[in-house]
């Protein structure tokens, strides 16, 4: 290898290789990472979420629920938490990336206005993800068995014996009222 008219010694292209290796192989993939990482954290959030005008009464309901940080110790749940799965990190991501480009081409393309969300409560199991409810409540198992009457509704799933969903028994799980907050969004159209 010449540079000019000198030719590089082994001795100088080895720094050159351990420095360029670096870049490549360290500080890169970990730049890519950190903007991955940000990114997801900056789009999981109802702040993000209710940047679409329909998404108003769900960001409401959401607020005034227990998960929503309505609760003695001001945990709040993000969107993410609960309507992204959490099984594993590319069902996670590949999930985000499609119904983000769904909601986005419906928010700009469809009639999100018209959208009738009470009839689309009735599919609720499709978009809650029990691996989002069981990251936070992962102590539910264990505290179902000490208590005989949590034991009696929870046991069948634990058990894997129902094809159930934790929104199936806790229909409105996340968003308290929401038909409330679907009706006043309606009546200011």
């Amino acid at each position: 290898m010449t540079v000019g008219n000198k030719k590089l010694k082994k001795r100088q292209i080895i720094p050159i290789l351990i420095i360029v290796g670096i870049i490549a192989f360290i500080v890169l993939p970990f730049i890519s990472w950190l903007i991955t990482d940000e990114s997801i954290t900056a789009t999981s959030d109802a702040q993000f979420c209710v940047t679409c005008h329909s998404m108003g009464p769900f960001e409401k309901s959401h607020t005034a629920d227990v998960h929503g940080g309505a609760n003695d110790h001001g945990i709040r749940a993000t969107c993410a938490q609960c309507h992204l799965p959490h099984d594993n990190s590319f069902n996670y991501l590949y999930t985000k990336a499609e119904t983000g480009i769904h909601d986005l081409w419906v928010e700009n393309f469809g009639d999100p206005e018209n959208i009738d969300w009470a009839a689309k409560h009735e599919y609720r199991e499709e978009f809650v993800y029990d691996s989002g409810c069981l990251t936070c409540h992962t102590n539910l198992e264990k505290a179902t068995m000490a208590s005989n009457k949590a034991l009696i509704a929870h046991k069948p799933y634990f058990l894997g014996t129902t094809d159930d969903k934790c929104v199936t028994c806790h229909e409105n799980v996340g968003h308290t009222d929401l038909n409330k907050y679907l009706s006043e969004a309606k009546d200011e159209e």
